[in-house]
């Protein structure tokens, strides 16, 4: 990536903030805006323990808080700049008129991102001429040290700005995963949706946040961490018996969420059962004994961390009253 221009982070709160640190660490000039003045003066007293985490030898915690420029002015804060990356209120009117301000003010060239975690591209853009480049960077909290960023593209997103993006987050040691404009967009849809079912678990009386909690950490989480869901899915279960297991808990529940998806039937229909045949969501190249092999050595080491770790004790919490 070309650092020789600046970027500006719009909005100052808790996120802005940390966008900009991160930013400053990986060596860009960064000109922060924020309507409201205080934000501006208060910045690198906030900004001190993100920057702590991040520094070494060579990115000391003045240097990272030293080239993020407070700007007051959005037209002086974004002249000459590749991105302009908006991170304020969640409010679609407020972000809105950001984006129309930013079009006027900004080169066709110069990159609009948005860090809305729920809003749609093509309704923050609806006043917006060039709307190629437009694009979601959505950062996870914590976000200096979650390394994955959703990159949220609509059908006028143009490919060179996806491709800049990913070239951007890269320089700052982050990783792109790209989705559609969509509620929910990609994290927050899995994670809303796997929390409303442990909700309906606690509610039903089921089983204890505890038992959950060790469910999870002691087995989904692990596997999940090491390879994802559905690399996991290759790794451990056929898709005739994840297909089974589909069908059983949609005709016990009546509900239709739990219905099998096409895509997962005409993988069955090809033989595509996962590792085990070589061809599942991923191709398998190594011998299948090899491959659990490897898969059981890397579960233990992780399994082993965890119990030396004590991370639930370590993190001081203790169950409330209810």
């Amino acid at each position: 990536m070309d650092q020789t221009k600046p970027v500006c982070v719009i909005g100052a709160g808790f996120m802005g903030t940390v966008i900009a640190t991160i930013y400053a660490r990986h060596g860009y000039a960064v000109r922060l805006h924020d309507s409201a003045v205080e934000a501006l003066a208060s910045y690198a007293e906030r900004a001190t323990p993100i920057a702590e985490s991040l520094a070494d030898a060579a990115h000391p915690v003045a240097g990272v808080l030293g080239r993020v420029t407070p700007v007051a002015d959005l037209a002086a804060a974004v002249d000459g700049v590749c991105l302009a990356h908006e991170v304020v209120q969640e409010d679609l009117a407020v972000k809105q008129a950001l984006f129309e301000r930013l079009d006027r003010l900004c080169p066709p060239q110069v990159v609009l991102g948005t860090n809305t975690s729920s809003f749609r591209l093509t309704h923050l853009c609806e006043r917006v001429t060039h709307r190629q480049r437009v694009i979601g960077i959505h950062y996870i909290t914590p976000a200096h040290i979650i390394r994955a960023v959703e990159l949220i593209v609509a059908d006028f997103t143009a490919p060179a700005t996806l491709a800049w993006a990913q070239d951007f987050l890269a320089s700052i040691d982050h990783v792109g995963v790209v989705c559609r404009e969509s509620p929910g967009f990609l994290v927050n849809r899995i994670q809303l949706a796997l929390l409303a079912e442990i909700h309906r678990i606690v509610d039903e009386g089921l089983a204890t946040p505890e038992d959950i909690d060790a469910a999870i950490r002691l087995s989904l989480g692990p596997r999940w961490a090491l390879w994802g869901a559905l690399l996991c899915e290759d790794l451990v279960v056929n898709k005739r018996t994840a297909l089974a297991v589909f069908d059983y808990m949609r005709e016990q529940t009546g509900v239709d969420y739990y219905a099998s998806t096409p895509t997962l039937r005409d993988m069955i229909a090809r033989g595509e059962q996962g590792a085990s045949t070589g061809q599942g969501w991923y191709t398998w190249d190594a011998p299948y004994a090899d491959i659990v092999r490897e898969r059981d050595r890397q579960l233990k080491t992780a399994l082993d961390w965890l119990e030396a770790e004590h991370p639930v004790a370590r993190i001081g919490v203790q169950r409330p009253d209810r």
